[in-house]
């Protein structure tokens, strides 16, 4: 009867430490670094407030079926000053970015702030990749093989490791069997993990983000370009009228 109970009792030990072991919820930090292209129409006065680059901290939380992608507030980064910052702002200071994904209905939704107005935008994300065993590298001691994926005239290009099982990645990128360690877009942005947690044991609660306005990616890209021409002829409009004065 002991050696019975004794039995169970392992059992219900190892399942249970299964369950907690599928239930844990991965942490990766990654550092982002966007190249920005000053092209010639942009008004000088603008152009002047306009950074070449930008470095962001991020932190990912991953389970097999949803992720959470946000600022990453544990580690103190070089400050640069946005476009617009002290002028109205394109972002409000202390309201930060979320990309949420659920991978078992493939959505997505992004909560970000424009010109002090808060916008979910929702869209259905699959991603048809390109795997190129032949070519890997070494990210953070993880094997990682190289991925690409066509995105218009723009080249997503991916590093994943197969040795964690979570398709996963920054900024929404998902669909590889592995995690993402690293992703280029063209040669505007790069992003690259800078430490993993496999078994994160203070991951907050990942949740969908559900304040702002329900906008799809076409309907905000919209926004964005309106908004933008906007600013474009106010500065212009102010740089003519100096130049009357």
């Amino acid at each position: 009867m002991n050696k019975f109970i004794l039995f169970n009792t392992l059992v219900v030990l190892i399942s249970f430490g299964l369950k907690a072991q599928n239930n844990n919820t991965l942490k990766v930090k990654y550092t982002e670094t966007m190249y920005f292209e000053q092209k010639g129409d942009v008004p000088p006065q603008l152009a002047a407030t306009m950074p070449k680059s930008r470095n962001s901290n991020k932190i990912l939380y991953a389970t097999a079926d949803k992720s959470m992608y946000i600022v990453n507030k544990e580690d103190k980064v070089e400050q640069i000053e946005e476009p617009g910052r002290g002028r109205g702002g394109w972002r409000r200071p202390n309201v930060d970015g979320i990309v949420y994904c659920n991978y078992s209905d493939l959505q997505m939704v992004t909560f970000t702030d424009f010109f002090g107005k808060e916008f979910l935008i929702k869209e259905e994300k699959e991603y048809t990749w390109k795997i190129h065993s032949g070519e890997q590298r070494d990210i953070l001691g993880y094997t990682c093989i190289k991925a690409t994926y066509q995105r218009d005239s723009t080249t997503i290009t991916a590093w994943y490791t197969p040795k964690i099982q979570v398709s996963a990645g920054p900024d929404g990128y998902s669909g590889l069997p592995g995690l993402i360690l690293a992703v280029s877009e063209g040669e505007n942005k790069v992003t690259l993990a800078t430490l993993v947690d496999e078994k994160c044991t203070t991951a907050p609660e990942i949740v969908e983000p559900t304040k702002g306005e329900v906008v799809t990616r076409e309907k905000y890209s919209e926004i964005r370009k309106a908004k933008m021409k906007e600013m474009k002829e106010m500065w212009g409009g102010n740089q003519r009228g100096m130049m009357r004065g």
